[in-house]
């Protein structure tokens, strides 16, 4: 396959260009937003502040580990050792004064009872497992990417996807003005997240990415053209995940994960 250059990645298709920046308002066929299930107390704003921030947690067997980051007032963050994905975590109310954190889809990853202790949930462990908190960690924020480096890593995962798809994929950001080194970062992940999305749906017909700036995440599917806005102010949680992107090309708004 052909790559764009530098330039043509940040310019290409100024028709394409213009249905991004208007597909967040139109009428959507899919979009990756979900509200927790009904089942639930839904979240009181700021009630979910927490002073001990980040910290580093594992199971007694060491076999799951991970970073559980709840410095933020709306949403946690989550990420396992050896997994490249940053989770976004909605907190509601559970019974006996605990929290359950769940992923965009709904799914259940983590639960933190009324006096602390905290039972962590994967695709392997249905039922649960205690983990134990090993120390405080740095809060997950993206990486810091120079423009030049997005740019290069983007062209390496049009290569990856088209192993992974079987089919060309073109990976373009589009934007009007300077993109600092921590947007161009989120940018990356948002891109990478696609990928990893992609390579999920179980067939897809997409050829073409393209990333814009909003002031909400979204990701929209338009025949062949998938269009995923990224709010940068909001840190990860401007981002769509890789199952909201699976999701979206397979069809699927929302729904546990197989």
């Amino acid at each position: 396959m052909s790559h764009a250059s530098g330039s043509n990645l940040a310019t290409r298709g100024a028709a394409a260009l213009a249905a991004a920046l208007a597909f967040a308002s139109a009428p959507a066929p899919a979009l990756a937003q979900t509200q927790p299930h009904e089942a639930d107390t839904p979240p009181i704003p700021g009630m979910f502040l927490h002073p001990e921030g980040s910290k580093r947690y594992s199971t007694p067997d060491g076999a799951i580990r991970f970073t559980f980051d709840r410095s933020g007032a709306r949403v946690a963050l989550l990420r396992f050792d050896g997994d490249p994905e940053v989770h976004v975590l909605r907190p509601v109310m559970a019974a006996g004064g605990g929290e359950i954190y769940r992923t965009e889809d709904g799914n259940i990853m983590l639960r933190v009872n009324g006096h602390g202790s905290i039972t962590v949930f994967t695709r392997t462990m249905r039922t649960g497992a205690p983990a134990s908190e090993d120390g405080s960690a740095a809060a997950l924020t993206p990486e810091a990417v120079a423009f030049t480096q997005m740019i290069e890593r983007m062209r390496a995962l049009q290569a990856q996807a088209r192993r992974n798809v079987g089919q060309p994929v073109l990976f373009t950001f589009q934007t009007t003005g300077p993109v600092p080194p921590q947007v161009a970062g989120l940018v990356l992940d948002a891109a990478q997240r696609a990928a990893e999305g992609l390579a999920a749906a179980p067939i897809t017909n997409v050829h073409h990415v393209i990333i814009t700036l909003g002031a909400s995440p979204h990701v929209v599917l338009q025949g062949d053209l998938l269009l995923i806005q990224i709010a940068p102010a909001l840190g990860y949680a401007g981002r769509p995940s890789s199952a909201a992107v699976r999701n979206v090309v397979s069809g699927v708004v929302a729904g546990p994960e197989e």
